[in-house]
């Protein structure tokens, strides 16, 4: 008996020790995620555990989200929006760079809200779909309450408020990937990260569904972006990267 509750003990560990090392390669070298960090005067990283949410300020009290966080409850946003003296129907729209679960769970939380993404992840974040990962494909697609109102397209600009917010397709962590450049502040989601040494580097493998696609589609977006409109570049997983070089420094490489 002593000898099958070890086996079986044995077998429950190893899924804990393989979320470890997964853990670990997703997070491995990456820069601290800069809770409360200010962005050029009119956005806030907020930190939501792993990930983060960027609030920006659209003027007469009304805000925009990037990405909503992994807390269903959504008490780091909603505290956030206490401490600006807002509510929840302060939130005017959601963008989402991705439909991954860890980046949508508070959108229900906000039913005043448009909550926006890319067409092409709009399945995997209302749980109608699955991201083809090599980890992610094999779970199962979850509802988690969030809805897209308005699917979005490569090169549109969003007026919101006083905010004008350029949409750039970047598939490859998944095909419905974007970023969000606003004054300045180019929002890339999971699609890149920032190292402790300061360099961009590409989407993890594990939870990506094609990493050549994403370097790709990075070096596309150098491309496309002249160097004055970058003034600083967000990630969701990591730290905050100052100015252009770090996206053209990849590019060159």
């Amino acid at each position: 008996m002593k000898r099958v509750l070890k086996i079986a003990g044995l077998l429950l560990l190893i899924p804990v020790l393989g979320g470890v090392a997964l853990f670990v390669v997703m997070f491995a070298g990456n820069g601290e995620i800069p809770d409360g960090r200010e962005l050029e005067g009119f956005a806030r990283v907020v930190k939501d555990g792993h990930v983060s949410v960027d609030v920006l300020d659209a003027g007469e009290g009304a805000v925009v989200l990037i990405d909503s966080g992994n807390d269903s409850e959504g008490k780091i946003v909603l505290a956030e929006l206490k401490r600006r003296g807002l509510g929840p129907d302060a939130v005017k729209a959601i963008l989402l760079t991705h439909g991954h679960a860890d980046h949508i769970a508070g959108c229900h939380l906000f039913p005043k809200a448009e909550v926006m993404a890319l067409e092409a992840d709009v399945p995997i974040a209302e749980g109608k779909a699955r991201s083809n990962s090599p980890i992610l494909r094999h779970l199962p697609p979850t509802d988690r309450q969030a809805r897209v109102t308005r699917p979005l397209k490569d090169g549109e600009t969003i007026q919101m408020g006083n905010l004008s917010i350029r949409v750039l397709s970047i598939p490859g962590h998944t095909q419905g990937s974007a970023a969000y450049l606003v004054n300045g502040v180019l929002f890339l989601g999971d699609s890149a990260d920032a190292t402790k040494e300061g360099k961009l580097v590409s989407a993890k493998w594990p939870v990506t569904d094609d990493v050549e696609q994403n370097r790709a589609s990075l070096k596309a977006l150098a491309a496309k972006l002249k160097p004055e409109e970058v003034k600083q570049i967000v990630f969701s997983h990591t730290g905050v990267l100052p100015g252009f070089a770090p996206l053209r420094d990849f590019a060159a490489n």
